[in-house]
């Protein structure tokens, strides 16, 4: 029986769904994320205050992790996704009357961030395993390569649509990022999802007492201690964002040092953003090309010997055409590192999972600038750029010898089997031969 033609994304309205809905409300968070010090710092003049809201909103984020990963993963996904959005809603509505009625406190910006942080960490891992329900294996490289474009564009462009809004009204961004959670919430109640909680594999824990809350809640950091292949994906993520949080500040901080500061950190940011959206459109297509583990690799070792090059201090364009290329490169790996831990890991314990290589990073990255400070003060920028691409080589030392990464799936599709012909194969026919069409048949005769 033959197989059914795969069904290309832009033709798949579940995926298309599930991505608007994303889109909607990370374009939202985007737009109140860089106007709410703003509205802050109007109400309570205090910069401290803003840091403590930053603060919060990162605790409650950490915090919040593991157990969203169990809420996803004994719930519907679906119920999850649109009960996250109908509850951010509520909260940037009631922000915005807050904001309307100049009745903004420190309390209130803290709860809201919170809250936000909060319904905010079980939509990620909920949405991360919709995509397997509506994507076959051979489309997640692509789809997640589109999530990640989806991602840098509304990193690019949503600060300036909530700069905008914020210039008409100071409520507006947090208006406009409760109605994106309200129109993402009407587009996932009309994706297709299974009713029921994930149901456990024949392997899983089914027929067994039931663990208890603190198993049951740490089942995801034990799937990755078992699973060598997502051992390598924490690995990879903790050293790729250490390295490149302590190369950014390196490099912000020697911007802000320099006269046209404002320009050379801008620029930074502005080709960061541009590289890794047009990575995020072309990954795809080098997944499609290469293998998993040739890709990552790939990526590793062009990253390890491209980011030495910013300790010559060469000038500000140089800089910022080895960022580009690093963040032109990343998406790649992300994209089939990201679609392998779909596929690999079992649906039950997807959102456990997927919390728990997020928690672990998060965990690891605040150390990034913590350490790159304090360098700073003490050896030269040179020194600093090169410990931190360091961390680089020693990734790509290390994946080159890890067993993880030689495990990592190949979900490109089989190659098409070759099809018999009538009359001689095309390797066996004379050069400069071509095989005759129907028309020249027709005219010989």
């Amino acid at each position: 029986m033959e197989e059914r033609p795969l069904v290309p994304l832009h033709r798949n309205r579940d995926y298309q769904r599930l991505w608007i809905a994303h889109a909607l409300s990370g374009f939202g968070s985007q737009a109140s994320y860089i106007a709410l010090p703003l509205v802050l710092l109007a109400a309570t003049h205090s910069a401290t205050d803003f840091g403590l809201v930053t603060f919060a909103e990162v605790f409650a984020s950490v915090f919040a992790g593991l157990p969203a990963g169990l809420l996803v993963d004994r719930l519907p996904r679906k119920a999850v996704l649109v009960c996250c959005d109908l509850a951010r809603t509520l909260v940037f509505a009631l922000f915005t009357l807050a904001v309307v009625s100049h009745r903004v406190s420190l309390p209130l910006a803290l709860a809201v961030a919170v809250l936000n942080s909060v319904f905010s960490a079980p939509f990620s891992p909920a949405a991360s395993a919709a995509l397997r329900h509506v994507v076959p294996r051979e489309q997640l490289t692509a789809a997640v390569s589109l999530s990640q474009a989806r991602a840098a564009a509304a990193t690019l462009a949503g600060p300036l649509l909530g700069a905008a809004l914020y210039t008409i009204a100071p409520a507006l961004p947090f208006l406009v990022d409760a109605g994106s959670y309200l129109a993402s919430a009407a587009c996932l109640s009309l994706v297709l999802l299974p009713t029921g909680p994930p149901a456990k594999t024949k392997a899983g824990t089914a027929a067994e007492p039931g663990p208890g809350l603190l198993r049951d809640l740490t089942a995801g950091l034990a799937e990755v201690r078992r699973s060598p292949f997502l051992r390598y994906t924490l690995v990879n993520a903790a050293l790729v964002n250490l390295a490149f949080a302590g190369i950014v500040l390196t490099l912000m901080t020697e911007g802000a040092s320099s006269s046209s500061g404002g320009l050379h950190n801008g620029l930074l940011i502005a080709v960061s953003g541009a590289g890794n959206l047009v990575g995020s459109l072309f990954c795809a297509r080098a997944g499609r090309a290469f293998s998993p583990r040739t890709l990552v690799l790939a990526v590793c070792w062009s990253t390890a010997l491209l980011t030495p090059l910013l300790a010559l201090d060469t000038g500000l364009a140089p800089a910022a055409v080895v960022i580009a290329l690093c963040c032109l490169a990343t998406p790649a790996a992300n994209a089939v590192i990201s679609a392998a831990r779909l596929h690999t890991v079992p649906d039950h314990l997807q959102g456990r999972v997927q919390a728990a290589c997020g928690f672990i990073p998060l965990l690891v990255v605040p150390f990034g600038p913590l350490a790159t400070g304090i360098l700073l003060d003490h050896v030269p920028v040179g020194v600093v750029l090169l410990l931190n691409a360091g961390l680089l080589l020693a990734l790509a030392l290390y994946s080159t010898l890890s067993s993880g990464l030689r495990n990592i799936p190949d979900l490109r599709p089989p190659p098409a089997p070759a099809v018999p012909s009538d009359g001689p194969s095309a390797a066996a026919r004379p050069r400069g031969i071509r095989p005759a069409s129907a028309h020249g048949r027709a005219a010989d005769r």
